[in-house]
């Protein structure tokens, strides 16, 4: 393998080695390797490392997407959009690192949750900036009727999916802010979702190209992010934590995909 196929693959080999040991944690918790030395403590601050250059990274390349195409292209605010989305996820992110790495705890709520909220309302308007870039590029984003029945079916199962999970976190006993915080995570998530859909429908039809490599690792890695919220809810609110590792793994994965389809995006802008 060349120099330069071996720098494109190794990040994805740490990536499905970081995602292994989380589900290693998850399937065989009482193994030497987890109760020596990958102890609890240990593995939540390794997620949080991850987490945090995940996002930084994802953040930065994003950035530098945006600065790499000229001022009148419809979607380069897109781009600087999510670039801030992904780096308000990253200050959310570093307000936990030191809980998480010296004391082994993650508060909740806390003050990363106002970061967290206010990456949504970047990352929905980057979606939609995109859908707008593309449709004034000509791509295929299908017609009006077709896009409202995916937008109105997808919701419908996101829907459906998360009531079942938002009923009994809803119902705990937890403060107000608590309660308030595990409902909105998801319901923001059903809202990203819808774009999120569109989107995906464009990267099929784009399947095989570089463009389609892109938005299938950015679209795998928001839909792995909500699933990810909705599981930190409902183990939170039920006080599941034997279940952390499945949350952990969720976020690394999730942050890792967005942070390779920004990066693999930088490349095809660049050649």
């Amino acid at each position: 393998m060349s120099e330069k196929g071996l720098r494109r693959v190794l990040p994805w080999v740490g990536l499905g080695l970081a995602v292994g040991v989380y589900l290693g944690w998850a399937v065989v918790p009482s193994s030497a390797l987890y109760t020596r030395l990958l102890s609890p403590p240990r593995l939540l601050a390794l997620a949080a490392l991850l987490k945090l250059v995940y996002l930084l990274a994802g953040s930065l390349f994003a950035f530098a997407c945006r600065d790499r195409l000229e001022a009148g292209n419809p979607a380069r605010p897109a781009w600087l959009f999510l670039s801030q989305g992904i780096l308000s996820m990253f200050a959310g992110q570093l307000c936990l690192l030191p809980y998480q790495v010296v004391r082994g705890e993650t508060p909740f709520p806390s003050v990363a949750d106002i970061y967290f909220v206010l990456a949504y309302p970047f990352l929905i308007a980057a979606f939609l900036v995109f859908l707008n870039a593309y449709r004034e590029a000509g791509l295929p984003i299908g017609p009006t009727a077709e896009r409202a029945a995916i937008v109105t079916g997808v919701g419908i199962v996101a829907v459906l999916v998360a009531l079942p999970i938002l009923r009994p976190v809803a119902a705990t006993g937890g403060t107000l802010l608590e309660r308030i915080l595990t409902v909105a995570y998801p319901v923001l998530d059903i809202v990203l979702l819808l774009p999120l859909a569109l989107l995906l429908r464009i990267a099929l039809r784009l399947r095989g190209s570089r463009a389609g490599d892109v938005w299938a690792l950015l679209l795998g890695g928001f839909v792995v992010l909500c699933m990810a919220d909705i599981l930190f809810a409902y183990f939170q609110a039920l006080g599941e934590a034997h279940l952390d590792p499945f949350v952990h793994v969720s976020f690394v994965l999730a942050y890792g995909l967005i942070a390779g389809g920004a990066h693999r995006q930088l490349q095809l802008l660049k050649s």
